[in-house]
């Protein structure tokens, strides 16, 4: 697939490809919008999250974005459309930043073997760019491009720096500290071979996570403070930790395997390409699996699993090894088809959300 995106009129179909999908993936959102004349309950739950500051709330989880917002805010009309104008605007920009990316590190004129299946997975796969369409406003999506931020500077060797982004990520969204810090910390170890340059990275983005588990939580009811419009994930900030499951259909559980299984499977062949033997960076996206323990956004787990694997991908050269995977074998891509169905996104707890009878 990567011939069809040679030249610059190929890359502007690339970025045209990722935007449509984007835009398929937030169309039930702005229908539902236009024709209830109200944001769907998505749209209001990751508002929310902007609405929660430290000078208002105290130091709390997910406070760090509604704190730096909080001025752009103020003088709009909370749960207005001009809030959300802001806060689409805001996903939007980070899609285009996220594109660019996904050009520089996968669209390459050298030929590697498996690059079109990446591009492939972000425009058609269900945790490509039509889940994060359909997921618009969510804080991941800053820490996506804070990660990959990260990495870069990991393999110049800014070990410093890196961990300073990942302390950001981890106060936007606690999730980033198993899906993003591992990666980021073992290529910062990787790179030279130092074990400072590892403790670097991963300590402050650790010393914040234990901030948050000591200081970062409450008892007291936010839907009672936070504005009425944006007060729908006021639970987020006290229930607990651990989230059981709700009961789901056996088919569920298994769909969700599957689509935790394939990134983790492409890493495989990731390093088969390279003859490589898995080292501690294989293993890192792998603690992207414990989030699957601790809350039942199975759908949205499954897309930081993903993630985590190209960041793995991404950073191959400097490691000496190619940015693509071996599937030649047809059982390979057997495996990985289904993965790539365009069924719509993948959904946050309930999977497959634009054909429902799956679950």
């Amino acid at each position: 697939m990567e011939n069809l995106f040679r030249g610059k009129s190929g890359r502007s179909l690339f970025v045209l490809l990722c935007l449509a999908a984007y835009l398929i993936g937030i169309s039930p959102h702005l229908i539902h919008w236009f024709t209830a004349g109200s944001p769907p309950d998505a749209l209001v739950w990751n508002m929310t999250h902007y609405h929660v500051s430290y000078p208002e709330y105290g130091f709390l989880r997910r406070g760090l974005l509604g704190t730096a917002m909080a001025p752009l805010l103020a003088p709009l009309t909370d749960g207005g459309g001009a809030e959300y104008a802001v806060m689409l605007g805001l996903d939007l920009g980070l899609m285009l930043v996220l594109i660019w990316l996904a050009m520089r590190f996968f669209l390459r004129e050298d030929g590697v073997p498996g690059q079109g299946w990446i591009l492939a997975a972000l425009i058609l796969s269900p945790v490509g760019f039509v889940q994060l369409g359909y997921d618009a406003g969510r804080l991941d999506h800053v820490n996506f491009v804070l990660a990959a931020i990260a990495v870069l500077c990991a393999l110049r060797g800014w070990s410093i720096a890196a961990g300073a982004l990942m302390l950001v990520a981890v106060l936007v969204h606690e999730a980033a500290l198993f899906y993003a810090v591992p990666v980021v910390t073992v290529l910062a170890w990787r790179i030279r071979f130092r074990l400072r340059d590892a403790w670097f990275a991963a300590l402050p983005p650790l010393a914040a996570a234990l901030a948050l588990v000591i200081w970062g939580g409450t008892e007291a009811d936010l839907s009672a403070t936070l504005p009425e419009e944006v007060a729908l994930a006021a639970s987020v900030w006290t229930r607990d930790l651990l989230e059981p499951a709700r009961g789901f259909p056996p088919v569920h559980y298994l769909i969700a395997a599957y689509f935790a299984a394939v990134p983790l499977f492409l890493l495989w062949t990731h390093y088969r390409l390279a003859r490589t033997r898995p080292d501690l960076l294989f293993l890192a996206p792998f603690a992207a699996l414990a989030l699957f323990a601790l809350g039942v956004d199975y759908g949205r787990w499954t897309q930081l699993v993903f993630f985590a694997v190209l960041l793995v991908i991404a950073a191959g050269p400097p490691l000496g090894r190619a940015r693509g995977m071996d599937l030649d074998p047809l059982p390979a891509r057997a495996v990985i088809l289904p993965w790539l169905l365009p069924l719509g996104p993948i959904g946050i707890a309930v999977l497959y959300p634009f054909i429902p009878w799956v679950v």
